[in-house]
């Protein structure tokens, strides 16, 4: 079976059954679930201290549900460009709970349809590989203007193929987008080996540009410059209701607080549904991610990953792996869950999970046959159906704004679609607008449906891998 990144992820959340027919399309439902599980993730421990909770009501112009890499970039980039505008995050927890706080912390270009692949002409492919890249940038001269650290690492990253009989397809692929300027480069089984250390891989591609960074220390990032721009930042605030309005009127959990605001940003990706928001249209899939112990300087040598790149595989299900300044190894991928009913608490086996990933580590670096893991964690990311995320406006009144939908990469097109919103309060264009994924999301097999074809083919991929 033998099928695109695109073709895998319409198959597996098709599977159950044809798309909705006959519905009523809308990003609101009636019934949802207000539960979310806590950032116990390695990069938990640098969080900053969290900010009071709302405990009064306010009338704003813009309100942002969400305190991730989406929401915190909305609301630097808007403050930067409107710095006359109230503007306010609220986020359920605490910033970085969800996926912009427990991700494997790769840094790369492309969204994931575009990924080592031209998912439909070659003029998007390197339109989409420039903005992502110049987003890179941006975030780059932020974090150096900010005068904190957070372990940046932008020296390039491979992504790194099993089989013989793919070496064609890379090499292929390679020539063409060098062709159009686009800076990647085809290595041998030998490069691959000598770069990573491991040697089960036939072959990769480099791409100079992406890397690396500290999930958490990142969005402390985010948080301080947006609240040195002017933005107020509430924290243990969750969204519980959202009435739609030419102002909007937003209920706060806890202390019954009332948000009115002009406009509303919807920052909420793989979480969405448990304010009843693109739940027909963003699924949430529960990945999970573990980190070593720091290496003794023995251990990593016997490794021999001497370019300390980070590197992804080629499979469906694929495993990603990130060496961080202090010898660290973070690891995730192998397994993916959905739970009947969009359910956001993590009901997995997270032990079983663990030593999957644990004998994966050992099949990569045998040398590690003595290692474990420090910490294990579940985190969710949301799936659309074409993998295609999403940013755009919507609502009566043309005053609910959204970015979403990342399919597992979201760092940089998070912090992307950050600018996008703030380009479309401007009037003003973007990338992102002018390509052909600027179109409503496509709408998921009902659930019942949807969770059949999730389970079945995730059972094939582990039989199969």
């Amino acid at each position: 079976m033998n099928i695109t990144r695109k073709e895998f992820l319409k198959f597996s959340i098709g599977t159950g059954g044809a798309l909705l027919s006959g519905c009523v399309p809308s990003v609101f439902a009636d019934d949802h679930e207000m539960t979310f599980d806590k950032n116990n993730s390695y990069w938990s421990q640098k969080l900053p201290s969290a900010n009071s909770p709302l405990n009064e009501n306010l009338n704003v112009d813009v309100a942002i549900i969400g305190g991730g890499y989406t929401g915190l970039s909305t609301a630097l980039h808007l403050a930067k460009c409107f710095p006359h505008l109230s503007i306010i995050v609220l986020e359920a927890l605490h910033v970085g709970n969800g996926a912009s706080g427990r991700h494997g912390g790769m840094i790369l270009t492309q969204p994931g349809l575009e990924s080592f692949e031209i998912a439909n002409d070659l003029k998007t492919h390197v339109a989409m590989y420039e903005m992502t890249v110049n987003s890179i940038a941006s975030l780059k001269q932020l974090v150096m203007d900010s005068g904190h650290s957070c372990d940046l690492q932008l020296s390039g990253y491979v992504h790194a193929y099993f089989d013989n009989a793919d070496r064609s397809y890379y090499e292929q692929y390679v020539k063409k987008v060098r062709k159009a300027g686009l800076p990647l480069e085809f290595w041998n089984r030998n490069k691959v080996r000598d770069a990573l250390g491991t040697n089960i891989f036939a072959g990769g591609v480099f791409d100079p540009n992406g890397g690396s960074v500290h999930a958490v220390q990142l969005i402390r990032i985010l948080k301080l410059s947006a609240e040195k721009a002017g933005v107020r930042i509430y924290e243990n605030s969750p969204v519980i209701k959202m009435n739609e309005g030419r102002r909007n009127k937003l209920l706060i959990g806890h202390k019954n607080s009332e948000v009115q605001a002009k406009a509303v940003v919807v920052a909420t990706n793989g979480y969405s549904c448990g304010l009843g928001l693109f739940e027909n249209q963003v699924m949430p899939l529960h990945v999970q991610t573990a980190v070593t112990p720091v290496l003794t300087e023995k251990q990593l040598r016997e490794t021999g990953w001497r370019s300390r790149l980070p590197w992804f595989d080629s499979r469906e299900n694929l495993f990603h792996l990130v060496l961080t300044p202090d010898n660290r190894i973070v690891i995730g991928g192998g397994n993916a869950e959905y739970f009947y009913k969009n359910t956001l608490h993590y009901s997995g086996d997270l032990k079983s999970v663990s030593q999957m990933m644990l004998s994966e580590l050992k099949r990569f670096y045998p040398s590690l046959s003595n290692i474990s893991f420090e910490y294990v964690w579940n985190g969710i990311i949301g799936i659309s159906y074409e993998e295609v995320p999403a940013a755009g406006i919507q609502g009566e009144y043309n005053n609910i704004y959204y970015g979403l939908a990342y399919n597992g990469h979201g760092v940089i097109m998070a912090y992307t679609f950050g600018a996008a919103i703030a380009s479309m309060f401007q009037g003003k264009s973007h990338p992102w607008f002018k390509s052909i994924y600027n179109e409503p999301l496509a709408y998921l097999p009902p659930k019942p449906l949807r969770w059949l074809g999730v389970k079945a083919i995730m059972q094939y991929l582990k039989w199969k891998e």
